[in-house]
């Protein structure tokens, strides 16, 4: 055992100890063990670039895109439009998702390259545990969502009476209870400690090097990573071919557009949605499957010794990338639901649409009416000459509402009479002679 004091050898191992504290914030956290305490090899800097290129420009970009569309997708989820289960766990993804960035964020912007024991505090008490509480309850949230969704197609009268709004805000609490227990050994593996020049860095804890946390880190391999895998990649296999036998069965029978119809529809697009999201997470976790130290060194270690494989540029490398990967797969849901979900679409529009008009944007009105009436049913926008049509916003789920302000008109439609302000005493929503 030596005690480095040199300065030179502090500004070589510094990027080491304190740079890469992020490793793998998914599951491993394995990139520096003892090093301050045993001799290491000289490290290889060939991944600095990897390292710059996402921790400097690419990561904080991509935290902060998935930030601002995660509140987007709080927002529109949270409708009264949106009342069934899946919208309900897909909120409390949201929530998840939106978290995880937020702290890789301060973390690459604030932590990384600050070596103050305020910031090692941060980072072994706070970052790291509740990062992989996020990202776990990220990774069971969407499980939960596939396995809902498979009985749904499997026995869809059955799920269609059980799967309510109430029972998954449950589910999503309790996965994320279950994430933070599992997560506890996670608070546990680092403590802050100075250097010589006065400089603060991150050393591992006893229990970190003991085997008890050896054994645990292969458990969250398999429980973060390799079992949701195989549970998404299986359900996601049949609920493509049931989409596909669905498609094929509409057209043989030539389904009419009725309400049932309507309602097949609609659950058809979710469950499309759902595959979007489970194949975009199969594509950017298996990197951070690997990525683990234990499963990185039985693979990729060859002749190298475990110290050695773990300051090698290829392990750092392979660490940032799965690192980048599942921030990309965190930031991404808002453009799936934009892109495979028309529900998700019309509320969004009709969600804007109420917002401006609450703002009294000006290039929305005209003559101090607004021109922009939102048909929630179809989708599609009208001008204020447009035929009323009440029950567009009317829910056909039990027990949620809408208001908007084109009900008021109704009762004086019906009595032929002519709306001319809207509840608040602002301008005309709407003049509509009857």
């Amino acid at each position: 055992m030596a005690d480095f004091t040199s300065q030179s050898f502090t500004d070589n191992m510094s990027w080491t100890l304190v740079n890469s504290s992020l490793e793998n914030f998914t599951q491993s956290m394995d990139n520096f063990t003892n090093i301050t305490t045993t001799m290491a090899p000289a490290p290889e800097t060939s991944h600095l670039i990897v390292r710059d290129l996402i921790y400097n420009h690419l990561g904080p970009f991509v935290c902060i895109f998935g930030m601002l569309t995660n509140v987007i997708n709080l927002v529109v989820l949270t409708q009264n439009q949106l009342p069934e289960s899946p919208y309900t766990s897909l909120t409390g993804l949201a929530c998840t998702d939106f978290s995880a960035l937020m702290l890789s964020f301060i973390y690459m912007e604030f932590s990384k390259d600050t070596y103050t024991y305020e910031w090692r505090i941060f980072d072994a008490y706070v970052f790291i545990g509740l990062v992989n509480v996020c990202t776990t309850s990220s990774v069971w949230i969407t499980v939960q969502l596939t396995v809902e969704r498979f009985l749904f197609v499997r026995h869809p009268l059955w799920a269609k009476d059980t799967c309510d709004r109430a029972s998954a805000k449950v589910k999503v609490l309790m996965t994320v209870a279950a994430a933070a227990v599992f997560n506890i050994p996670r608070f546990l593996v680092f403590k802050p400690k100075m250097l010589p020049n006065g400089l603060w860095i991150l050393d591992s804890t006893e229990f970190r090097r003991g085997t008890v946390f050896y054994v645990i880190n292969w458990v969250y391999s398999v429980c973060i990573h390799f079992l949701p895998l195989v549970v998404l990649s299986a359900a996601n296999i049949y609920l493509v071919y049931a989409v596909h036998q669905a498609g094929q069965q509409r057209q043989k029978l030539h389904i009419r557009n009725n309400r049932e119809a309507a309602w097949q529809r609609e659950q058809r697009r979710l469950t499309i949605t759902l595959i979007s999201i489970v194949f975009l997470f199969i594509v950017c976790i298996i990197p951070s499957a690997f990525s683990d130290f234990p499963i990185a060194f039985a693979l990729f270690g060859r002749d190298k010794t475990e110290l050695q494989f773990k300051t090698s540029s290829f392990y750092f490398s392979l660490q940032y990338i799965a690192n980048f990967l599942v921030w990309v797969e965190l930031s991404l849901n808002f453009v799936l639901y934009c892109a495979f979900n028309e529900k998700f679409r019309r509320v969004m529009k009709f969600t804007a649409t109420r917002c401006i008009k609450k703002l009294n944007v000006p290039f929305c009105r005209k003559n101090g009416n607004i021109l922009l009436h939102v048909n929630f049913k179809s989708g599609q926008s009208s001008t204020r000459n447009s035929v009323l049509h009440t029950n567009s916003l009317s829910m056909n789920t039990k027990g949620s509402s809408v208001h908007h302000e084109g009900q008021p008109l109704q009762k004086h439609i019906e009595t032929g009479e002519k709306k001319d302000a809207v509840p608040n005493g602002e301008t005309p929503l709407l003049n509509q002679n009857v």
